[in-house]
């Protein structure tokens, strides 16, 4: 099995974005509230990500993410704009089992990070797990494996209303210098066995590079806007 990783707004790759928020997208927004045209309102998300360069696949279609980040900046009030920049991370192919990400063309300042993963699949029956999330940070060539991010329970046959499970992982920006972080879902049962996690993963959420449910990884210059 493949793993799925992430590749930062490396502008000379045909297939990167690079997205970044800034106050001028309240402006923009206003002109777009009334917009009721679907293909007018993907424009508009796409312009206040400020994409540098977007391969033909992606120029009339944002990640939905970053829908739901436009819609809830949108009801910011313009006071609280300010600590809303960020960056959309991207992916491309790795090792099996672990989600990475090139992170070493973002700006030092970007302190708040979440992963974002589209739960695909629903389990027939009710049947839950305990889910931790695992990173290994690369940098010069070494690895470093860091400390469980988070520990949660996961209901398979539920999901968000967003659809998407979003962990904040922001513990791994203070690790510094970076180049690519990696993460890896490890899954316990009820009966506190270990389950296959690469099964499991691929089983439970969208990997593919290129699709418009993709993992993310969302920088924020504050704090994630947990939308």
């Amino acid at each position: 099995m493949t793993g799925a990783c992430y590749n930062a707004a490396v502008l000379q790759t045909e297939e990167c974005l690079f997205y970044t928020i800034t106050d001028d997208c309240l402006l923009l927004m206003d002109h777009r509230r009334d917009a009721e045209d679907h293909q007018e309102l993907n424009k508009a998300i796409l312009e206040m990500l400020h994409i540098n360069k977007v391969s033909a696949r992606h120029q009339t279609k944002p990640h939905p993410y970053m829908r739901r980040i436009y819609q809830r900046l949108d009801s910011l009030e313009a006071q609280d704009f300010g600590t809303s920049d960020g960056t959309l991370v991207q992916s491309y192919r790795s090792v099996a089992g672990w989600i990475w990400f090139n992170i070493s063309s973002l700006n030092p300042s970007m302190l708040g990070a979440e992963l974002v993963l589209f739960r695909k699949t629903l389990h027939p029956r009710s049947i839950s797990v305990t889910v931790t999330l695992h990173s290994v940070t690369a940098s010069h060539g070494a690895l470093k494996e860091s400390p469980a991010l988070e520990e949660r329970q996961l209901t398979l046959d539920q999901r968000s209303s967003s659809g998407y499970d979003v962990f904040d992982v922001s513990a791994v920006l203070a690790l510094k210098p970076l180049e690519k972080v990696g993460f890896q879902l490890r899954y316990t049962d009820e009966s506190g066995s270990l389950v296959l996690h690469e099964a499991l993963t691929q089983s439970l959420y969208c990997l593919n590079r290129g699709s418009l449910s993709e993992p993310l990884l969302v920088l924020y210059q504050a704090h994630p806007l947990h939308v």
